[in-house]
């Protein structure tokens, strides 16, 4: 096996197969979702910019940490700036959004410049607690599984072949892309012998999509158009 390091950050690893005229691309995604101090408020509270496209709702109440330019972690919690329903009328209605939601430092902060003295500055970044739990009838459950869970199958499938010795059909490149396939992940380092390409996603389900969550699902298209049931072999 070999490994290359790509320019925007990706790593690509190698399986030599039996055919070299004809390479196979599996890919994975590793960015995450989290976000940015986008304002520290004059209350010493702190304004967030997301990163990844995700839904407030979905991180209401979430612990977190901001980490200063030192590398220090500093705990917090996502809420809403209304949140007590023994304070205001709207805690249970009030729209999470850009402007609502807020970090409460796990410090004895009351102002801008207090949050300041913690070494936090706009443009640190916030990571979601990831929640990590196994339960003894077999599930995992954890924030950030899309696409971590595809790269641990792509991981342990490159230590199967490697442990049991298995040649592969056709040389086969598995790449780790720290950005989603809009054009700055794998698909901006596809060797030219490439000749067939799948990428390893989350399956998503819901009301009109023919999946669940105990099987496979092979997309037919995207956002913006299909995808090719078969390439040329030559």
């Amino acid at each position: 096996m070999q490994t290359v390091f790509a320019n925007k950050g990706g790593l690509r690893v190698v399986v030599p197969g039996e055919d070299q005229r004809q390479h196979r691309f599996v890919t994975v995604h590793v960015d995450t979702l989290g976000a940015m101090v986008k304002e520290i408020k004059p209350n010493g509270r702190l304004k967030l910019s997301k990163i990844g496209g995700f839904g407030w709702f979905s991180v209401d109440g979430v612990y977190c940490y901001v980490e200063t330019r030192k590398g220090e972690l500093i705990p917090g919690t996502i809420l809403s700036s209304h949140t007590s329903v023994h304070v205001y009328d709207n805690a249970e209605t009030q729209k999470r959004s850009d402007e609502t939601m807020e970090i409460r430092l796990d410090a004895r902060v009351r102002s801008s410049d207090e949050a300041k003295a913690l070494g936090i500055s706009v443009g640190d970044f916030v990571s979601f607690d990831p929640w990590i739990m196994k339960t003894e009838t077999g599930f995992i459950k954890a924030r950030h599984l899309d696409d971590k869970a595809s790269a641990a199958v792509l991981i342990e499938l490159l230590a199967a072949i490697r442990e049991m010795s298995v040649v592969l059909p056709y040389t086969t490149h598995f790449y780790f892309s720290n950005f989603e396939e809009v054009g700055f992940g794998a698909n901006s380092n596809i060797p030219a012998l490439v000749r067939e390409y799948v990428a390893v996603d989350i399956g998503a389900v819901g009301e009109g999509q023919v999946t669940n969550e105990y099987g496979v699902s092979i997309c037919a298209k995207d956002g913006t158009g299909p995808y090719l049931m078969a390439l040329p072999t030559n």
